[in-house]
């Protein structure tokens, strides 16, 4: 099981500390659609990565062994139990992953895998747990440059997962500037500063471990007292469907490719600056940016009872999860397929319960339905926990979309 996989119940407990202290002190951080919406993204990219192979180590690997000669000739010779290699490993890993970072804000194709990252209107430590799919299998690239110093693949993969879970707690608006962290390390205040969409944070700050990545090369923004952190994207995702955040960027692309005349612009949109779209594409298609200045964070009314049914939703889905990650070693890849994609429908239907989409009361119905259909085959363990989840989803839902009148929570917004 990896590192991350072994911090998720860690990472879960600081989000209810913080969530505690929010409700405690009257912060005003967590919004539950947008809280529901990050953490819904953050399961689907977990899911993703059980039924699909990651293309870095099957490249890594025997390029490794294939450079072994030239390891033995200049003397290279790391040691997962030397802490200083361990600490070598991750400066080398975070140099790479600034610059995948810096091309994932740069370039119109990182930046559709990435901007899932940067969708969320509230910034707190779900924020951190929002994460991509992984899109096109195309971010291995960066990190094929630590051949060069010999980094075995255990401490490369050690040296990510270290990465990442540094990068959890920057995503907290209470921790203070403290100056001579802002010179070495990323910090919650000049990550604040990258999830920023303000104009002068766009495209800032990039490091994962260490800001002096952006020190070196130019990219380095301080967090202003006069110019308060708005946190999104310009082209607002408007959803907490986890699905539709992985796909918002892609789809536009494909439209632009489509709409437009140009054959170099089909074939070249993809490549260029983030953001680029071909002018009569843009005028077949406007997609205006937040005005800033009369700035309204996404926020659709649902009734209270949708609300609470969503939550239960979401915590039976990341607990199903989290069983997957655990047993997916002893499941067959058909068994692991039919669970994701069951899983994935869920937080799907789950994220447009959120919106209000009028269509969800039946999507949700014919979900249940379906489960109570397929319960048999989980087994005589699984089946009954499975019915039984299914036949008390329905009863609820059937009441709160069909039968209960709605109770409409007032909009909330900056």
């Amino acid at each position: 099981m990896s590192l991350v996989t072994l911090a998720i119940p860690f990472f879960l407990l600081a989000v209810l500390v913080e969530l505690a202290l929010d409700r405690w002190k009257g912060w005003g951080l967590y919004r539950l659609n947008d809280a529901i919406g990050s953490l819904g993204a953050g399961v689907l990219s977990r899911l993703s990565g059980l039924v699909r192979a990651g293309l870095l180590l099957v490249i890594y690997i025997p390029l490794h062994q294939w450079l072994q000669p030239y390891y033995q000739a200049v003397g290279f010779s790391w040691s997962m139990d030397n802490p200083w290699h361990l600490f070598l490993a991750v400066v080398a890993y975070d140099f790479c992953y600034y610059w995948k970072h810096r091309l994932g804000h740069e370039i119109n194709i990182f930046w559709a895998d990435h901007l899932v990252h940067h969708q969320s209107e509230d910034y707190n430590l779900t924020t951190a747990l929002r994460q991509p799919c992984g899109g096109l299998p195309i971010g291995w690239i960066f990190y094929i440059p630590l051949l060069l110093i010999g980094l075995p693949a255990e401490m490369l993969v050690t040296a990510g997962a270290i990465d990442l879970i540094y990068q959890f707690w920057v995503h907290t608006q209470k921790f203070p500037k403290v100056r001579w962290m802002e010179w070495i390390l990323v910090t919650p205040s000049n990550h604040r500063v990258h999830h920023a969409q303000n104009r002068v944070y766009v495209d800032r700050n990039y490091g994962g471990v260490f800001i002096i990545w952006d020190r070196l090369f130019g990219t380095y923004q301080e967090e202003l007292e006069e110019e308060p952190c708005i946190y999104g994207v310009r082209k607002p995702l408007n959803s907490f469907d986890p699905l539709a955040a992985n796909l918002q960027h892609y789809k536009r692309m494909v439209l632009d490719a489509w709409h437009t005349k140009s054959w170099r612009d089909k074939l070249t949109l993809w490549f260029r600056h983030t953001g680029y779209r071909p002018a009569d594409a843009e005028a077949a298609m406007p997609a205006p940016s937040s005005d800033l200045d009369h700035f309204q964070r996404y926020d659709p009314e649902i009734d209270r009872g949708r609300r609470i049914y969503a939550l239960v939703q979401h915590l039976a889905y990341s607990a199903a999860t989290l069983l997957l990650l655990w047993q997916a070693a002893d499941m067959g890849y058909p068994e692991l397929l039919a669970s994701v994609l069951l899983v994935t429908v869920g937080l799907v239907i789950n994220g447009r319960i959120l919106d209000g989409h009028p269509q969800s009361h039946y999507w949700e119905i014919f979900r249940l339905g379906a489960l109570l259909l397929v319960a048999p085959m989980a087994g005589a363990t699984a089946g009954p926990w499975v019915f039984g989840y299914a036949l008390a989803s329905l009863v609820s839902w059937w009441w709160l979309a069909f039968i209960r009148k709605e109770d409409t929570v007032g909009h909330v917004s900056d």
